[in-house]
């Protein structure tokens, strides 16, 4: 089996030999292998060294919440190193802690409240509508008690 052969069974194409010319006039091949191409510039990249854009640096660009996002982990590193025992107290024997608090707007007692007058509301609101449009009634009287005790009444069974 010729070369050529054997690169076409290993990469799956056929190769083609077209010849590039670098700056000083040489020939070279064309690499068929892209996979192979893209391994060494993996490697290339892992042995180069990362470098990381610091705040001060003219040219980098880093965000705020990045250095906020650093700061905290930063700091729930440092308080799982701490031992339970010596942690510090600040403010009245609180610990403190690099972690986000989040404060309610509307407490949840209150939110459930509005959820419960909210249903009583579509409730009537329902009651209305179904006696005034469905029924033959007038909206106001679905709301009298009279109403409701002959109501109650065809439920039992005494009308």
């Amino acid at each position: 089996m010729t070369e050529k052969e054997k690169r076409e069974q290993n990469t799956g194409r056929r190769s083609v030999n077209r010849k590039n010319t670098d700056s000083a006039g040489t020939g070279t091949l064309r690499a068929s292998n892209r996979t192979a191409e893209r391994q060494k510039v993996q490697k290339r990249q892992q042995r180069a060294p990362k470098t990381v854009p610091v705040a001060g640096q003219a040219g980098g660009k880093v965000f705020k919440a990045t250095n906020r996002t650093a700061e905290r982990e930063k700091a729930r590193v440092s308080a799982k190193k701490k031992p339970a025992g010596k942690a510090e107290a600040t403010k009245g024997g609180q610990e403190e802690v690099g972690r986000w608090v989040q404060i309610r707007l509307i407490p949840i007692w209150l939110r459930v409240l509005l959820f419960l007058i909210g249903v009583v509301l579509a409730a009537v609101l329902g009651v209305m509508f179904g006696f005034s449009v469905i029924g033959d009634g007038k909206a106001a009287d679905a709301l009298k008690p009279e109403t409701w005790q002959h109501i109650w009444k065809m439920i039992i069974g005494d009308v």
